[in-house]
């Protein structure tokens, strides 16, 4: 598989870290944000082949990133992961609302998010 841009944000450093580590194996580049703003800024400037969105983060929940990306043209299609804690029955009918691609909850592990990860970006 040819080498792919994976925007993770989490305000949680650890996650991001953990992430990094799990997917570096992969050979896609990573790059990463704190909060919800900045995650939207950069899924708008460098158009990720697939973000990983954690739903608790400060400026902009998940929710509201994944709800913005999906009215921007030049976000629109790129499909998003939830990484998030948020795991009711609820959280899952939400993001499948707003049209999110995937689903992993925490803790996951790095076997399981790589797993996650190919098949969302293979297509």
């Amino acid at each position: 598989m040819a080498q792919r841009l994976i925007l993770t944000a989490d305000d949680n450093m650890q996650i991001r870290m953990l992430v990094k580590a799990a997917l570096r194996s992969l050979g896609h580049d990573l790059i990463e944000a704190v909060d919800g703003e900045q995650a939207l800024e950069m899924a708008i400037e460098h158009r990720p082949d697939l973000v990983l969105l954690d739903v608790t983060m400060p400026k902009l929940d998940g929710w509201e990133v994944l709800h913005f990306m999906r009215q921007r043209p030049e976000t629109a299609e790129v499909p998003v992961m939830m990484l998030t804690t948020a795991a009711q029955g609820s959280d899952l009918a939400h993001a499948a609302a707003l049209g999110c691609n995937g689903y992993l909850t925490k803790p996951f592990t790095p076997t399981d998010l790589r797993q996650r990860v190919e098949q969302l970006l293979s297509g």
